[in-house]
């Protein structure tokens, strides 16, 4: 009796409003700023095999001629498989109004993925699937996004992947092939007086040839004392749901903390999942002198 089985493949941030350039090319330079992000994720603390996923993003602009320029780096492991993707991005930014704009994005780049097969335990010997370990196979891709947005709201959607790229095995057996992943995303933030402000966001995420129960969709709420500290929620739909704090020390200087929990049970099989954020900003002097908080 065959069972068919679908689980995650890309990974998931609880805190991915600062980590947007991962999966949305089109964010690329959106605050003028020169931006440097780390985001290291645990998650199912004490699953063994579970996810780990570690990413350094960096993102500037040339308003000049209102282009933003992005890099990432991401390291995702689960289990035997390892991968390490190195993109660049590229958006193109088109003035609507005195302070709206529509960004138009393209991402390229490499994933470079490594299973150790042989590593598993197989119940039945010999199994061709599993007889051989694939060592850095190197699996090029593109992407493209598209974000509407301002100092106060932003609204895009995006397709980070769009080659569906195949894996084989020594023997020629295809033991692992990308989805192609579709996000959309949206975010604003209320002005509620001069030390609240709220600000809710939400991110969709749909795989192609999937069944549509393995989608998810984050709902996260946060809100921000003084321009300094933001508090929030979060909640994935059928999933999880977590508590993030993020804390600015200055304008440049801004760490970031999250715990989720699943919902489902049995929760006795891991602990939570853990997710730390560093970002500092190179800020620019239009920033500096008119005093604009960054709130994406």
């Amino acid at each position: 009796m065959p069972f068919g089985g679908f689980t995650q493949q890309d990974p998931v941030y609880t805190q991915y409003l600062n980590n947007l350039l991962v999966i949305q090319p089109a964010y690329a330079g959106i605050s003028e700023d020169l931006n440097f992000t780390a985001i290291s994720r645990a998650q199912w603390i004490g699953f063994d095999g579970a996810p780990n996923t570690n990413t350094l993003a960096i993102s500037g602009s040339i308003p000049k001629y209102n282009v933003g320029i992005g890099f990432s780096i991401v390291n995702d492991t689960w289990g035997p498989v390892k991968q390490n993707g190195v993109y660049t991005d590229y958006s193109f930014r088109v003035k609507v109004s005195d302070s709206q704009f529509l960004s138009f994005g393209l991402k390229g780049g490499i994933n470079i993925y490594q299973s150790n097969l042989t590593d598993l335990t197989i119940n039945q010997n010999p199994d061709l699937v599993f007889a051989y370990d694939i060592k850095s196979k190197l699996l090029p891709n593109v992407g493209v996004g598209i974000l509407w947005h301002s100092d106060r709201f932003f609204f895009g959607a995006s397709s980070p992947k769009i080659l569906q790229n195949a894996v084989e095995s020594t023997d020629g057996v295809k033991v692992y092939r990308e989805v192609r992943h579709f996000y959309a995303m949206g975010g604003y933030v209320f002005f509620i007086n001069d030390i609240f402000k709220f600000k809710p966001t939400v991110l969709h995420c749909w795989a192609l040839n999937t069944p549509i129960y393995t989608s998810y969709t984050d709902f996260t709420a946060n809100l921000l004392f003084f321009d300094r500290v933001w508090v929030g929620a979060t909640y994935r739909l059928k999933n999880s749901y977590g508590l993030i704090f993020q804390f600015s020390v200055n304008p440049q200087l801004k760490f970031g903390y999250s715990y989720d929990l699943m919902t489902f049970r049995p929760t006795q099989v891991n602990s939570g999942t853990h997710e730390f954020m560093i970002s500092y900003d190179f800020v620019t002097i239009r920033r500096a002198h008119h005093n604009i908080p960054r709130y994406f």
